[in-house]
């Protein structure tokens, strides 16, 4: 009689737990409707995690509410560990667990997508208010909520920025064009920009430049700066292959010349220079750079023959010393029209006037000379 007693009271006792759950998951609805978070909180923890009611939809729902209204509680009177997480993922768990058309089901995505718009609103009332850092936390929430829209990926990389979290603002705009696939020149500019100024970081800053061009192949600035940076990291046969695809596609612009003629010089061929840099000039006569890096060449070149004259003795430059210094001549009569030209163009650059200064003295044009130097020590 003993063992049909406890045989009757074990199965009267099962029944009895799985109410109280069912139970707790009202009690957390009730408790939410009347402010009480922090009770509403502990009821339906157990809930989730109880073998009767955690495929229940009804108990995810409730969960996701409660911790929605803890999140957005603004006494944040309750303190809890990611509310606005644990509020989505209680929606999405309700999607999973109801059918897709069942009430539950259409309220979760109802509740996602609020809140996705409420974190975007609010987010961008406090950018407009300059409380950057606050306002990414809430970009941080819509995109929880609604991981493949841009929305929130584009104002959270531009509040970083705003806040100067450089590194922060480029997580956001790669995920843009890497992931979500957005086009814009202006973020991948920004991208370019961060990596490679603020970041020092060129590579990553190249591979954008790359990217950029198969985005936007009708665009010939991002090949320019593309060529610009191979320069500077002596990457100078794809530099070289670089250009001579942008002079084909754009056969009269002189910056391109100009770039080649820098190349040409940092590879040391310096007919090709000459001839890059002349190019650049006849498409462009009044072309400040290409006039003065041609003038800077050509004298560079009579400098370095006369430093070889001064290392020579007595009897090497009687020997050889005419015929160099003619040589040396030579290139600073070829210099002289290019640094008259930059002078004409920017008649205050204190850098090409000494040059010319130096020149005239050289070809013994001292009036000429004079009237530089007079002008030197009047700035």
């Amino acid at each position: 009689m003993k063992q049909l007693q406890l045989l009757l009271a074990a199965l009267i006792a099962l029944p009895m737990l799985t109410f109280g759950q069912s139970k707790n998951v009202r009690k957390a609805q009730s408790s939410l409707e009347k402010g009480e978070l922090a009770e509403a909180m502990q009821l339906i923890e157990p809930a989730i995690s109880d073998e009767k009611t955690k495929e229940d939809g009804k108990t995810w729902y409730t969960y996701a509410d409660v911790y929605l209204a803890i999140a957005t509680d603004s006494t944040k009177s309750v303190q809890a560990e990611k509310p606005y997480e644990k509020a989505l993922m209680g929606y999405r768990k309700v999607k999973d667990l109801e059918k897709e058309n069942s009430l539950y089901a259409v309220q979760a995505e109802q509740q996602i997508q609020q809140v996705w718009a409420n974190a975007i609103n609010n987010g961008a009332t406090l950018y407009s208010n300059q409380s950057y850092e606050e306002a990414i936390k809430l970009f941080d929430v819509a995109k929880m909520a609604m991981p493949s829209d841009t929305t929130a990926y584009i104002y959270g990389g531009i509040s970083a920025q705003q806040a100067g979290d450089m590194t922060e603002a480029a997580e956001n705009y790669a995920y843009l064009v890497d992931s979500l696939d957005y086009v814009s020149k202006d973020f991948y500019n920004s991208l370019i920009y961060i990596y490679l100024v603020e970041e020092k970081d060129e590579d990553k800053a190249l591979s954008y430049l790359q990217k950029a061009q198969d985005v936007f192949p009708e665009d010939p600035e991002f090949l320019k700066r593309e060529i610009t940076m191979l320069i500077n990291k002596e990457q100078y046969d794809e530099a070289e292959q670089k250009l001579s695809k942008a002079i084909d596609a754009e056969p009269d612009n002189p910056m391109l010349y100009y770039n080649q003629g820098y190349l040409y010089e940092q590879m040391d061929d310096g007919d090709k220079a000459i001839e890059s840099y002349k190019m650049a000039i006849e498409k462009d006569p009044q072309y400040f750079d290409a006039n003065f890096n041609l003038a800077a060449y050509y004298y560079n070149l009579a400098a370095d023959i006369l430093a070889k004259a001064n290392d020579m003795d007595l009897k090497e430059y009687q020997e050889k010393g005419e015929a160099i210094e003619a040589e040396a001549k030579s290139y600073f009569e070829q210099a002289l029209p290019y640094l008259e030209t930059s002078q004409n163009i920017e008649p205050d650059n204190q850098k090409v006037l000494e040059t010319l200064a130096t020149v005239y003295q050289r070809l013994e044009m001292s009036d000429k000379a004079e009237e530089i130097n007079s002008k030197l020590e009047s700035m």
